[in-house]
């Protein structure tokens, strides 16, 4: 595939992982914004096209794999990937913001009320997650498992189809993007104050790993396991 400014970005994200790294520097939404082209998604995040062109074509040849595993690797291992690998982390990295974000407040609080609203913006976003993971491990994952293996698998009836769950799923991840904006805006970039003690600065690395592995978990699901778990729904019908 050749990238051009008309390049859809999730394309770009499954077709080339090695290219997420690029795309997170120039801070290029390939997960929740993934249908935009290249060109509107520079557009939007006042990102000059030429620069993110060249970067990519040097990445291109020789770094750059097709992501071939989770586009043919059956469901129930895609998911227990995801679960591992990334709620898994979610639910320890939560754990670690919420103890420093503590500490920061009683510390700095008063003086400086924009770690206030951090902490606002960040107990928001745990408690939805919280929630997201369970309905994803205990309803639409083992559904999508289950389908995949020609098995009879009922969701609630408030649900109707599997279209509904993912759906819902990707508004949640949609907010959830929103959120992780909203919390770099406050830290400016995660980038403490000069005079900011190690806590501080601990609390911010630990929100931009946080960020940058949601990134890559929404991308997983949003452009590669919930379109496979649509066309094969569409195709059992």
């Amino acid at each position: 595939m050749v990238i051009t400014s008309e390049t859809v970005v999730r394309d770009i994200a499954v077709e080339y992982p090695a290219a997420i790294p690029v795309l997170e520097r120039f801070g290029i939404d390939y997960c929740c914004g993934g249908k935009h082209t290249l060109a509107e998604a520079c557009t939007k995040g006042d990102v000059s096209l030429a620069p993110v062109l060249d970067e990519l074509e040097r990445q291109r040849p020789d770094a750059i794999a097709p992501e071939a595993q989770w586009q043919k690797a059956p469901f129930k291992e895609m998911t227990d990937y995801i679960v591992r690998k990334h709620h898994d982390f979610t639910r320890e990295q939560i754990t670690l913001i919420g103890d420093l974000m503590k500490k920061v407040e009683r510390r700095h609080g008063t003086e400086h009320p924009e770690v206030i609203e951090i902490g606002k913006v960040f107990a928001m976003i745990s408690s939805e997650l919280t929630h997201h993971f369970f309905c994803e491990e205990n309803i639409l994952f083992p559904y999508i498992g289950k389908m995949e293996a020609s098995q009879q698998a009922m969701l609630p009836p408030v649900f109707g189809s599997v279209e509904q769950p993912i759906t819902r799923m990707m508004m949640d991840h949609d907010q959830a993007g929103e959120e992780l904006r909203e919390l770099r805006n406050l830290t400016n970039n995660y980038t403490p104050p000069p005079a900011a003690c190690t806590t501080w600065r601990a609390l911010y690395r630990a929100l931009e790993d946080l960020e940058l592995d949601l990134h890559q978990h929404i991308h997983l699901e949003n452009n590669i396991l919930f379109p496979r778990a649509l066309a094969l729904n569409n195709k059992k019908q």
